[in-house]
Protein backbone atom coordinates (compact mmCIF):
# COMPACT_ATOMS: atom_id res chain seq x y z
CA UNK A 1 0.00 0.00 0.00
CA UNK A 2 1.22 3.46 -0.71
CA UNK A 3 1.73 6.07 1.98
CA UNK A 4 -1.60 7.80 1.35
CA UNK A 5 -3.56 4.58 1.68
CA UNK A 6 -1.80 3.61 4.89
CA UNK A 7 -2.42 7.04 6.38
CA UNK A 8 -6.08 6.97 5.32
CA UNK A 9 -6.64 3.48 6.73
CA UNK A 10 -4.96 4.36 10.02
CA UNK A 11 -7.11 7.51 10.28
CA UNK A 12 -10.26 5.51 9.60
CA UNK A 13 -9.28 2.97 12.27
CA UNK A 14 -8.72 5.76 14.80
CA UNK A 15 -12.04 7.44 14.04
CA UNK A 16 -13.84 4.10 13.97
CA UNK A 17 -12.33 3.06 17.29
CA UNK A 18 -13.29 6.38 18.88
CA UNK A 19 -16.86 6.18 17.67
CA UNK A 20 -17.16 2.50 18.64
CA UNK A 21 -15.88 3.22 22.15
CA UNK A 22 -18.32 6.11 22.53
CA UNK A 23 -21.20 3.98 21.34
CA UNK A 24 -20.31 1.20 23.75
CA UNK A 25 -20.06 3.60 26.69
CA UNK A 26 -23.47 5.06 26.02
CA UNK A 27 -25.24 2.04 24.55
CA UNK A 28 -27.18 1.56 27.78
CA UNK A 29 -27.90 5.28 27.88
CA UNK A 30 -28.83 6.48 24.42
CA UNK A 31 -28.55 5.55 20.77
CA UNK A 32 -26.84 7.81 18.25
CA UNK A 33 -29.12 9.53 15.76
CA UNK A 34 -29.03 8.25 12.19
CA UNK A 35 -25.55 8.80 10.71
CA UNK A 36 -25.39 10.27 7.23
CA UNK A 37 -29.06 11.18 7.16
CA UNK A 38 -28.83 13.24 10.38
CA UNK A 39 -28.70 16.48 8.41
CA UNK A 40 -32.00 15.62 6.76
CA UNK A 41 -34.42 16.46 9.54
CA UNK A 42 -37.32 14.68 7.89
CA UNK A 43 -35.41 11.40 8.12
CA UNK A 44 -34.22 11.96 11.68
CA UNK A 45 -35.61 9.31 13.97
CA UNK A 46 -34.29 7.63 17.05
CA UNK A 47 -34.25 4.08 18.25
CA UNK A 48 -37.07 2.92 20.48
CA UNK A 49 -35.04 0.31 22.37
CA UNK A 50 -36.30 -0.08 25.93
CA UNK A 51 -33.91 0.17 28.83
CA UNK A 52 -33.96 0.85 32.54
CA UNK A 53 -32.93 4.50 32.15
CA UNK A 54 -35.93 5.36 30.02
CA UNK A 55 -38.40 3.38 32.13
CA UNK A 56 -38.14 5.95 34.92
CA UNK A 57 -37.69 9.11 32.88
CA UNK A 58 -36.99 12.10 35.11
CA UNK A 59 -38.86 15.34 34.66
CA UNK A 60 -37.28 17.21 31.76
CA UNK A 61 -35.51 20.50 32.33
CA UNK A 62 -36.93 23.57 30.63
CA UNK A 63 -35.35 24.40 27.28
CA UNK A 64 -34.45 27.97 26.38
CA UNK A 65 -37.97 28.80 25.21
CA UNK A 66 -39.39 28.09 28.70
CA UNK A 67 -41.73 25.26 27.75
CA UNK A 68 -41.40 21.83 29.27
CA UNK A 69 -41.03 18.85 26.99
CA UNK A 70 -43.21 15.80 27.68
CA UNK A 71 -41.51 13.13 29.79
CA UNK A 72 -43.19 10.31 27.89
CA UNK A 73 -42.30 11.33 24.33
CA UNK A 74 -39.39 12.52 22.25
CA UNK A 75 -38.10 16.05 22.61
CA UNK A 76 -38.48 16.68 18.89
CA UNK A 77 -36.31 18.35 16.33
CA UNK A 78 -33.86 20.93 17.69
CA UNK A 79 -32.05 23.66 15.75
CA UNK A 80 -28.68 24.20 17.43
CA UNK A 81 -26.43 27.14 16.56
CA UNK A 82 -22.71 26.43 16.74
CA UNK A 83 -19.91 29.00 16.78
CA UNK A 84 -19.30 32.39 18.35
CA UNK A 85 -19.15 35.92 17.03
CA UNK A 86 -15.91 35.30 15.15
CA UNK A 87 -14.99 32.42 12.91
CA UNK A 88 -17.24 29.84 11.34
CA UNK A 89 -20.89 29.61 12.39
CA UNK A 90 -23.45 26.99 11.46
CA UNK A 91 -26.74 25.56 12.60
CA UNK A 92 -27.51 21.86 12.74
CA UNK A 93 -30.80 20.06 13.18
CA UNK A 94 -30.88 17.05 15.50
CA UNK A 95 -33.51 15.03 17.26
CA UNK A 96 -32.29 14.26 20.79
CA UNK A 97 -32.57 10.63 21.90
CA UNK A 98 -35.52 10.03 24.20
CA UNK A 99 -33.15 9.53 27.15
CA UNK A 100 -32.18 13.23 27.07
CA UNK A 101 -34.03 15.00 29.85
CA UNK A 102 -31.91 18.20 30.05
CA UNK A 103 -32.02 19.93 26.68
CA UNK A 104 -29.69 22.74 27.76
CA UNK A 105 -26.94 20.29 28.76
CA UNK A 106 -27.47 18.31 25.55
CA UNK A 107 -27.13 21.52 23.51
CA UNK A 108 -23.92 22.47 25.37
CA UNK A 109 -22.51 19.02 24.63
CA UNK A 110 -23.45 19.22 20.94
CA UNK A 111 -21.86 22.65 20.59
CA UNK A 112 -18.58 21.57 22.18
CA UNK A 113 -18.35 18.16 20.48
CA UNK A 114 -19.18 19.52 17.05
CA UNK A 115 -16.90 22.59 17.08
CA UNK A 116 -13.94 20.82 18.68
CA UNK A 117 -14.12 17.85 16.31
CA UNK A 118 -14.63 20.05 13.25
CA UNK A 119 -11.58 22.20 14.05
CA UNK A 120 -9.44 19.13 14.80
CA UNK A 121 -10.36 17.45 11.51
CA UNK A 122 -9.86 20.64 9.47
CA UNK A 123 -6.43 21.12 11.08
CA UNK A 124 -5.48 17.51 10.28
CA UNK A 125 -6.54 17.99 6.67
CA UNK A 126 -4.52 21.21 6.37
CA UNK A 127 -1.39 19.46 7.67
CA UNK A 128 -1.67 16.62 5.16
CA UNK A 129 0.38 17.65 2.10
CA UNK A 130 -1.15 14.83 0.05
CA UNK A 131 -4.67 16.28 0.22
CA UNK A 132 -6.06 17.91 -2.89
CA UNK A 133 -5.32 21.60 -3.14
CA UNK A 134 -8.58 23.44 -2.66
CA UNK A 135 -9.89 26.18 -0.53
CA UNK A 136 -9.45 25.29 3.14
CA UNK A 137 -12.50 24.55 5.25
CA UNK A 138 -13.53 27.33 7.66
CA UNK A 139 -12.85 26.88 11.38
CA UNK A 140 -14.73 27.83 14.51
CA UNK A 141 -13.22 30.52 16.71
CA UNK A 142 -11.34 28.54 19.40
CA UNK A 143 -12.43 31.01 22.09
CA UNK A 144 -16.07 30.09 21.39
CA UNK A 145 -15.45 26.38 22.08
CA UNK A 146 -16.36 25.94 25.74
CA UNK A 147 -15.44 22.65 27.46
CA UNK A 148 -17.92 22.27 30.32
CA UNK A 149 -16.84 18.93 31.78
CA UNK A 150 -16.50 20.44 35.24
CA UNK A 151 -19.98 21.97 35.18
CA UNK A 152 -21.53 18.66 34.10
CA UNK A 153 -19.42 16.26 36.14
CA UNK A 154 -21.37 13.60 38.01
CA UNK A 155 -22.39 14.61 41.54
CA UNK A 156 -23.33 11.89 44.02
CA UNK A 157 -25.55 12.17 47.06
CA UNK A 158 -25.07 8.84 48.78
CA UNK A 159 -26.08 6.20 46.25
CA UNK A 160 -27.83 8.57 43.83
CA UNK A 161 -26.60 10.92 41.14
CA UNK A 162 -28.20 14.27 41.83
CA UNK A 163 -27.45 15.65 38.37
CA UNK A 164 -28.09 12.61 36.18
CA UNK A 165 -30.12 14.55 33.61
CA UNK A 166 -27.48 17.23 33.16
CA UNK A 167 -24.39 14.98 33.16
CA UNK A 168 -25.94 12.37 30.86
CA UNK A 169 -27.39 15.03 28.54
CA UNK A 170 -24.02 16.75 28.17
CA UNK A 171 -22.16 13.49 27.51
CA UNK A 172 -24.76 12.30 24.99
CA UNK A 173 -24.59 15.72 23.29
CA UNK A 174 -20.80 15.58 23.04
CA UNK A 175 -20.92 12.18 21.39
CA UNK A 176 -23.70 13.17 18.99
CA UNK A 177 -21.88 16.45 18.17
CA UNK A 178 -18.59 14.66 17.53
CA UNK A 179 -20.26 12.12 15.28
CA UNK A 180 -22.25 14.75 13.41
CA UNK A 181 -19.19 16.98 12.77
CA UNK A 182 -17.31 14.03 11.32
CA UNK A 183 -20.24 13.08 9.06
CA UNK A 184 -20.83 16.69 7.96
CA UNK A 185 -17.16 17.41 7.22
CA UNK A 186 -16.45 14.16 5.43
CA UNK A 187 -19.72 14.36 3.52
CA UNK A 188 -18.98 17.92 2.44
CA UNK A 189 -15.39 17.22 1.35
CA UNK A 190 -16.13 14.50 -1.20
Amino acid sequence: MDRISVKFVSHLKLVGTSIAASVLVLSACAPLPPGGEASNASNATHAQAPNAASATAPTPQLPGNGTAQPASGPLGEQHIAIGGGNGYRTEIVVTPPKQVCDLNAFTDGIQYGYAYTWNRLVTEQARDPDKHAGSPQPQFDPSSIQLQDEQYRIVWNGNQRVNACASDGYLIGRIVGTHRAYVDLKGGST
